[in-house]
């Protein structure tokens, strides 16, 4: 009997998923490190149980429980949800996740020529750019496609939705520079596009394009160099990800961007106890890049920042902003990805 990727992360124990699953053994020093304790899986489940309570009826979240839809933090916690091995149509919180997908389709239909929503100054695209809600969802669809759901409605949506991301992008490759953190939007952007060329959707060179951009930064801006420790983070995290997808791990520019920020998360506490919605996002962005790495660099890594987070998780579950992105439903969703990457469960987390 041959038991699928799912059958085996629904029903084995979250620290033997690595082993289960193929991957890479994390050495370091001789010996390896337990990806999930006790303590992570505490924090899951309490984050998840939290998420669940923001969830409206209708399928969507919002900044918080009782807000108004926000598409952005919606299709967050969608990804969190298919983090734990959930699709529309298997797992504990399938009904939630399916009722989030519909959500996305019917907003789609909906939505103007050159963006998903006609919304202006949300959190999401005064921090990260006026398209920051085309690029999370773009990156559910892209997740959930195939995944049980009727391909064609997903695919079609996906279609739309990056359709308009491509036609909004600058021809110097990034999507303005507007928001208070828009080389963190255009990374975004270009996780998003990526994302759906993995799934067989065309995209011309728009990827291609946005990395060029975000290299030709790199090269004079990372490091820290004067600036907030937040915009260190936010240029290495940029620099971690693209540098290391574009199979330049090696070169000295990304492991100098990888060892100041391993160096800025654990010197002191301030980026976790100060941390905004940008923080977490950026903590995902080199945790996916990390994972795929292995080795290393990932048992640098991991446990320092998987531990962190756990330690500012608020008493009823959630995660919260204390600057910018201040949503619960965002930043919950963004550290329940950092800890629930060794599931490699994602398409976007697996090489």
């Amino acid at each position: 009997m041959k038991w699928t990727r799912r059958e085996i992360v629904a029903t084995t124990p979250a620290w033997l998923l690595p082993v289960c699953l193929g991957a890479r053994p994390v050495l370091g020093q001789g010996a390896s490190f337990q990806e999930h304790t006790p303590a992570s899986e505490r924090a899951i489940r309490r984050g998840i149980d939290w998420l669940l309570k923001a969830q409206h009826r209708d399928g969507w979240c919002g900044v918080d429980i009782g807000t108004t839809p926000d598409i952005g933090c919606t299709s967050m916690a969608g990804l969190a949800f298919l983090s734990q091995g959930n699709t529309p149509i298997e797992g504990p919180r399938s009904r939630e996740l399916r009722q989030m997908v519909a959500f996305l389709l019917k907003t789609v239909e909906a939505m103007p020529s050159d963006d998903i929503t006609g919304a202006q100054q949300t959190q999401l695209q005064n921090k990260i750019g006026r398209h920051a809600h085309s690029f999370f969802a773009a990156l559910l669809l892209s997740q959930v496609l195939g995944e049980g759901w009727e391909v064609e409605p997903v695919q079609a949506a996906l279609r739309r939705v990056v359709a308009a991301i491509v036609a909004a992008q600058t021809p110097d490759g990034h999507w303005g520079q507007q928001s208070w953190a828009p080389t963190l939007g255009t990374v975004m952007g270009w996780v998003a596009l990526r994302a759906a060329h993995f799934v067989g959707l065309r995209v011309g060179n728009s990827p291609d394009a946005t990395a060029r951009h975000l290299a030709r930064q790199m090269s004079t801006s990372l490091g820290p160099q004067g600036g907030s420790w937040m915009h260190t983070l936010y240029k290495n995290a940029t620099g971690v990800r693209v540098l290391y997808s574009l199979g330049q791990e090696d070169e000295p520019i990304a492991r100098q961007a990888f060892k100041d920020v391993l160096k800025l998360v654990s010197s002191d506490n301030t980026a976790f106890s100060q941390a905004g919605g940008e923080e977490f996002l950026a903590f995902h962005l080199i945790t996916e890049t990390m994972l795929q790495k292995g080795g290393p660099d990932w048992q640098s890594w991991f446990p320092v920042i998987r531990d962190k987070i756990i330690a500012v998780q608020n008493a009823d579950g959630s995660w919260s902003g204390a600057h910018c992105i201040t949503s619960r439903t965002f930043c919950t969703a963004a550290a329940l990805l950092v800890l629930s990457a060794p599931n490699r469960y994602l398409p976007i987390s697996q090489p």
